[in-house]
């Protein structure tokens, strides 16, 4: 018995640690990321940079004049964003799903970091409010679904392991736990995509008024 005790003493120890590693290689990650998109703007220069996204001048004088249709823009988010959400969910059932959660944190901090970069460099220290303009307010919901997503993942192997090397009689609460979890997950990142939708381009058209 005690040498049993000690045996899962030693793998919830060993669990611990790797739940630990995962949750430092999210945050480094991101932050490793957010620094690589900005060396990479300030790399490339301010002539290269300078058309990149909301910050192409031919966009902005468009997006300022253009009537946006929320219907339609909210759809074609939805077929541009939860095809790769409904992906990552299905990841979070295999050992990919860590490094599909760990991908993504690091693509919106290279992405945040390489548009912050480039908007200083064309527009001086106001660049950062049309950067912030437009990701807010649907990153409010976007990003915590990353990085919930992650901990799901964590929390599901755990459970996984637990349940295989228990006899396996929890796996079925398990899986519908889960089930109950991605769904939430899919409904915060769909009120994103409904902000994205008709509260963003309200926000930004009144912000590009200044540039």
């Amino acid at each position: 018995m005690r040498k049993l005790w000690h045996l899962q003493f030693r793998r919830q120890e060993g669990m611990e640690k790797s739940r630990s590693l995962w949750i430092r290689m999210m945050q480094g990650s991101l932050l490793g990321a957010f620094a690589a998109g900005i060396l990479l703007a300030n790399l490339m220069g301010r002539e290269a940079v300078s058309n990149a996204g909301i910050l192409n001048d031919y966009f902005v004088e468009k997006f300022q004049y253009t009537e946006i249709n929320g219907q339609n823009l909210f759809f074609y988010i939805v077929g541009e964003r939860i095809p790769l959400l409904l992906l990552l969910l299905a990841l979070t059932l295999t050992s990919l799903g860590m490094a599909g959660g760990i991908l993504m944190l690091a693509w919106q901090g290279f992405s945040v970091g390489f548009m912050l970069s480039a908007a200083i460099a064309k527009y001086g220290m106001k660049g950062i409010l049309l950067v912030l303009g437009g990701i807010f307010p649907q990153y409010l919901f976007y990003f915590p679904v990353y990085v919930l997503y992650c901990y799901l993942t964590m929390h599901l192997r755990k459970r996984l392991y637990r349940d295989k090397t228990g006899g396996g009689t929890e796996r079925g609460y398990i899986y519908g736990a889960w089930l109950i979890a991605a769904v939430g997950l899919l409904l915060v990142f769909v009120m994103g995509i409904f902000l994205e939708s008709y509260i963003n381009p309200i926000i930004l058209k009144n912000l590009l008024k200044i540039f």
